[in-house]
């Protein structure tokens, strides 16, 4: 049992990095924005959301596969949007934070995407013609 969690510790780690994210001021992202032109498109709010929860549902199914567990794809993706619909709620109650529909439809998309490219290319192995 405790050979198969291992698998999943990338994603765990990685659910504590967006947890503590999410409770960060926005003033301190938006210094962070300034500094340069490319900071600004990487930290963007759609872009952390997009690529953040899209990367949590990749390692979420990395661990599913390496598992050799069925329905991964649903798994990790079921687990990754209750997980970002759960920070929106937990953001309701921050004093500078607040809960957005939109935040969670590019959580979703991400999230749809980066799995649609993780069965693409790890479980139908269709990575530049292998």
């Amino acid at each position: 049992m405790l050979k198969k969690s291992i698998n999943f510790i990338p994603a765990y780690i990685f659910g504590g990095l967006i947890i503590f994210g999410s409770t960060i001021s926005p003033r301190k992202l938006y210094r962070l924005r300034r500094i340069n032109e490319l900071f600004d498109i990487i930290f963007s709010n759609y872009s952390l959301h997009f690529f953040g929860y899209g990367l949590f549902a990749v390692l979420l199914a990395w661990g599913y596969y390496k598992n050799k567990s069925s329905l991964l794809l649903v798994k990790a993706g079921l687990i990754a949007c209750l997980f970002g619909s759960t920070i929106e709620v937990y953001q309701k109650f921050l004093p500078h934070r607040d809960f957005s529909f939109v935040d969670m439809s590019v959580d979703y998309a991400g999230i749809i995407l980066a799995l649609g490219l993780f069965w693409f290319v790890v479980v139908k192995k269709h990575l530049f013609g292998l």
